[in-house]
């Protein structure tokens, strides 16, 4: 309840365990807003990790061009070391925000807090600042360790295919034998990285500040196309584009491989050494000398094609990296070299080693799945090779 001769509610927001009112005065109309808390205190019986923006900083040293300490500042520090948190160091840069101008505004107004038990579950964790595509606020990556990976192999992404132009681009990377993961995409951020950077020590001048709006405006568009990239990875293909069922997506192609897997599945399928019966003196049919001729003859462009049109390009790909949808919209770029790889497979009878190595890649068969028993091993081999065993 309130004096309504002395305040007037203009707005109301209510939380889970929150409400937040906005007053003005009657008689100088003052503007401020008041919050409220309750029934939260069952939450701070845990470990605590508080990630947000929290649209202030702690120190002059988080603003660029801020030269004093104001009782803003201090007032949330206090808040910090009243609820005994942990402000986490950042890496990656000094800022998480900036309005882009000929005079650029910067602070540090994003932040990641935790409560001393919960660093204590996660010894080794950082926040890191990543590039920023697309918004005014840097996006925070929460590190808590775990186990090392290495480098990414290179995927091509299907959805790249519906890019203008793109194709005309494949010919000229292809002509110059260098594909490095993903050109455009991986420039405009290079691009975007390098304008923040210069912006936090220069300034931007105008045509880089429109530079800047035009990168993003471009990576807007990339990842409008995030779900069908996560269609290819799911490898399903009675999803459809559009279904919007990303973390079924996540859950199905971010599953780690092990080495103990693999020995797994090694026992469970190798056969025991084990006496067999011989063949000698069964009798089978021949074919005659028209017939092999017509075997051994020369792989032919059309009959190439043909099995490839036949192939669904919209499974995983194999080590290569290259899905067989690459091969079927690119084909008059790359048809020189694959028909090169057919004639040479030809003539020596082998190929190179690399060409038949396969990932392995475990698909549950039931929910919930838990036993390595629970989980279905499918191989993923490089997309020529593919190709050379279906002709």
């Amino acid at each position: 309840m309130w004096d309504r001769r002395v305040l007037e509610r203009k707005e109301v927001l209510v939380g889970s365990f929150s409400v937040s009112v906005q007053w003005q005065g009657v008689g100088d109309g003052f503007i401020w807003a008041c919050s409220g808390l309750v029934g939260i205190h069952h939450l701070w019986n845990v470990p605590w990790c508080c990630i947000g923006d929290f649209n202030i900083i702690r120190f002059p040293s988080e603003r660029l061009g801020n030269p004093r300490l104001t009782p803003a500042m201090e007032l949330f520090s206090e808040f910090v070391e009243d609820l005994n948190l942990i402000d986490l160091p950042l890496e990656g840069g000094s800022y998480t925000w900036s309005r882009g101008s000929a005079r650029p505004l910067m602070s540090r107004i994003d932040r990641v807090l935790v409560s001393h038990d919960w660093e204590e579950h996660f010894p080794d964790v950082t926040q890191r600042i990543l590039p920023r595509p697309v918004s005014d606020h840097f996006p925070i990556q929460v590190e808590v360790g775990g186990m090392a990976r290495g480098k990414s192999p290179f995927r091509f992404e299907n959805m790249w295919l519906k890019t203008d132009g793109f194709i005309d681009k494949v010919q000229s990377w292809w002509n110059r034998h260098s594909f490095h993961g993903t050109p455009s995409f991986a420039q405009l951020l290079e691009t975007l990285k390098c304008l923040d950077a210069k912006e936090e020590e220069f300034g931007l001048s105008d045509a880089e500040s429109y530079e800047r709006v035009e990168a993003r405006s471009e990576v807007e568009n990339l990842l409008s196309l995030e779900e069908i990239s996560w269609r290819q990875k799911s490898r399903m293909l009675w999803i459809k584009e559009g279904d919007n069922n990303t973390k079924f997506f996540h859950k199905m192609a971010n599953s780690r491989r092990t080495a103990q897997v693999v020995n797994f599945y090694k026992n469970l399928y190798q056969e025991s050494e084990e006496w067999r019966p011989f063949v000698e003196g069964l009798e089978f049919d021949q074919i005659d000398e028209s017939e092999r001729d017509w075997l051994e003859r020369r792989f032919e462009k059309e009959e190439i094609l043909l099995a490839l049109n036949e192939l669904a390009g919209d499974k995983a790909p194999g080590p290569d990296g290259f899905s067989l949808a690459f091969f079927h919209h690119c084909w008059r770029v790359v048809e020189g070299d694959v028909l090169a790889v057919f004639e040479e497979f030809y003539l020596h009878s082998k190929f190179e080693k690399s060409l038949n190595v396969t990932f392995i890649a475990l698909i549950s068969k039931k929910n919930d799945a838990s036993n390595i028993r629970d989980f279905r091993p499918i191989s993923l081999v490089g997309s020529l090779y593919k190709l050379l065993s279906k002709v």
